[in-house]
């Protein structure tokens, strides 16, 4: 009997997470939708509790482990705010700003945890030279370098009041960081214009200064506030671009040796200024802690 309901569970939580899933991928786009979601949610925290009550002693504690694993990577949550600090920072499959769960990547641990990663560069491994439409859909993979997607971002983070933290790291080993204490977006109905920043505060420079009321501006989409200069097409990436402005974190990655003309490599100008390449950056939100 407890072999036969065992694999009942087991039977159910695996065809669950088929019908619920939506996991992130090149293509960005979700598989499935998700209707059920509080539902869903519940039936998995009520099997999880029948699982760990089963004796450990049974010789059908393989069975019981392995539940417990698929419980655990079946969880969905409503946003990385619900992922307390005993969990490790990591993928978690996130219903916030989504049609269907998708595997977003919750920072638990550092500055307080509760983060949603949106970004991140770590090497010139993903293409970031995108058109608008990929900006406002995602690419990449949260496990490594990606972008969330406006879409996304923007839904997220017009809930409440949301800060934004940018970590950015140099070649010569320095680091810096820049926060802001209310980041909102419009929609893409206004080209997703950033319309707050709040205060700021960190060591980098106020860089991103210049991006307060400006769309969202690449290759295909020129919205900067040049009259002679596309300068998405002189950065590389896409980016909340005045005439050119003073940052970019998604503009070429250029390596070690500083470039020829500035501007032109993913850089924060109050960091390592305009023509030095930085090594990494990761742009975190969350909700806002006075």
């Amino acid at each position: 009997n407890m072999k036969r309901a065992l694999l009942s569970i087991l039977l159910v939580v695996a065809y669950s997470v088929g019908l619920c899933d939506g996991s992130f991928s090149l293509l960005t786009e979700p598989r499935q939708t998700c209707t059920d979601f509080d539902i869903f949610s519940q039936q998995v925290v009520s099997l999880t509790t029948q699982v760990q009550s089963l004796p450990t002693g049974d010789p059908l504690v393989k069975i019981r482990s392995d539940l417990v694993n698929l419980l655990a990577s079946s969880k969905i949550y409503k946003s990385c705010d619900d992922i307390g600090p005993t969990s490790p920072p990591g993928l978690y499959r996130i219903q916030d700003g989504n049609d269907a769960p998708m595997y977003y990547y919750c920072e638990t641990v550092q500055d307080g945890g509760r983060w949603t990663v949106i970004q991140r560069r770590t090497a010139d491994v993903v293409n970031f030279t995108r058109s608008f439409n990929e900006y406002a859909t995602g690419f990449g993979h949260p496990s490594g370098d990606f972008w969330l997607g406006l879409t996304r971002i923007q839904k997220i983070t017009s809930q409440t009041q949301y800060e934004l933290l940018i970590k950015m790291s140099a070649f010569d080993g320095t680091s810096a960081t820049a926060r802001y204490s209310s980041f909102q977006l419009n929609d893409v109905n206004d080209l997703f214009k950033i319309t707050s920043l709040g205060n700021f505060t960190g060591d980098a420079g106020n860089s991103m200064s210049l991006s307060l009321n400006r769309q969202f501006s690449t290759q295909d989409k020129d919205t900067d506030a040049s009259s002679t200069t596309n300068c998405a097409n002189v950065w590389g990436g896409g980016w909340w671009l005045n005439n050119c402005g003073d940052s970019n974190l998604n503009g070429f990655y250029r390596g070690v040796t500083p470039t020829a003309a500035p501007r032109t490599a993913m850089v924060w100008a109050g960091f390592k200024g305009l023509s030095q390449s930085l090594k990494n950056s990761t742009m975190l939100v969350r909700k806002y802690v006075p």
